[in-house]
């Protein structure tokens, strides 16, 4: 796409039909719908098994925008963020990306180790119609990237075919992504949930696996993961990501797991705080866990409508209002004398 600095492109309602991967190559470019309504204005390939396409969005360049548009029915990614073009600073907002062969958003890196940096997922929705055509799929999946906020997004059925459903994580950031930020986002009916880092092997097998670290610092709070199908997976995990928080977030997954949050590998080091959840929280394979104010035995009676993915809080007697620890750490606002314990603060029906 051939476009000016700092230019904003609109596009009219309509389904767009796309021929060809649109690459967006120059900086400072904002593409959006006209209403405001990703519903409103889509862009579309033939199917998820089609490869005329296969990216329907490439940016290449650092400082782009897209908002208020359907991406997907492509044969590999819906949005691919180009680290090796640096990429960076881009942002997604109020933007569905639907039924794609591979990752829905992909950050990809370059022959250096080097992915986009400080890119911002916002008031999205990342979804299958039902589910993706094999299990090399992720929601979000980024390389070397640092400084990226994923927020306020849901993330629905990102999961394999019927019978196989494997599929990576829903959100993942590693290969040397650092300092993420995965904050408020709804994860339903996914294979997997939420990863930093994903394994304690350098890139070609070699190296000390104490000192490696898949991703570095970042922290995951205030998500809701739910999945109440027999073969869901992980919900949260962090591996070898030394310098992690984990914090308030609520997670229903009746599943193979017997746990609910996991942090691995030795070079991990994790602070786990306030979750609610119902299973219980585990450090393996030689990671280090600090964990404070967590309630691993939730029960489905202590949500609004659990059967539908709906997990705040039915009632105020309930074990997690005004249960969580450190409160002078809390940058949310809450009510009662401290905060709730897991992603929401009870209120009382009005």
């Amino acid at each position: 796409m051939h476009a000016r600095p700092n230019t904003t492109i609109l596009l009219k309602e309509g389904t767009y039909r796309l021929r060809r991967m649109i690459d967006i190559n120059t900086s400072d470019v904002v593409l959006r719908g006209e209403r405001g309504d990703p519903d409103r204005v889509m862009l579309l390939g033939a199917g998820m098994n089609e490869r005329q396409v296969g990216v329907a969005l490439s940016l290449s360049a650092s400082r782009i925008t897209l908002a208020d548009i359907t991406v997907g029915n492509v044969g590999f990614h819906g949005i691919q963020v180009r680290g090796e073009k640096r990429a960076d600073h881009c942002m997604f907002h109020n933007v569905r990306v639907i039924n794609t062969g591979q990752q829905l958003l992909k950050g990809s890196m370059g022959s250096d180790g080097r992915g986009p940096h400080r890119g911002t997922v916002a008031c999205s929705r990342f979804a299958y119609s039902s589910h993706a055509p094999s299990d090399y799929t992720n929601g979000v999946d980024v390389l070397g990237g640092r400084g990226w906020t994923v927020r306020q997004t849901i993330f629905q059925r990102i999961r394999g075919p019927e019978g196989r459903p494997q599929a990576g994580p829903a959100i993942l950031f590693w290969r040397g992504s650092a300092e993420t930020l995965i904050e408020g986002n709804l994860v339903l009916d996914c294979y997997r949930g939420i990863a930093l880092g994903l394994t304690n092997q350098p890139e070609g097998g070699q190296g000390n696996q104490a000192a490696f670290s898949d991703h570095l610092c970042g922290a995951i709070r205030r998500n809701v993961v739910w999945n109440l199908n027999r073969w869901a997976d992980e919900p949260i995990e962090a591996n070898a990501c030394p310098g992690v928080r984990i914090e308030h977030n609520t997670v229903l997954v009746e599943g193979k797991m017997p746990w609910s949050i996991s942090v691995r590998f030795p070079s991990t080091d994790a602070d786990v705080l306030n979750n609610l959840t119902n299973r219980r929280i585990m450090a393996r394979d030689g990671a280090r866990l600090a964990e404070q104010g967590n309630i691993t035995d939730a029960r489905h009676e202590w949500f609004v409508d659990p059967s539908r993915g709906n997990l705040q809080l039915s009632r105020d007697e309930l074990p997690p209002v005004d249960a969580a620890v450190d409160p002078a750490e809390e940058t949310a606002p809450f009510l009662g004398g401290a905060p709730d314990v897991g992603a929401y603060e009870y209120r009382s029906p009005q």
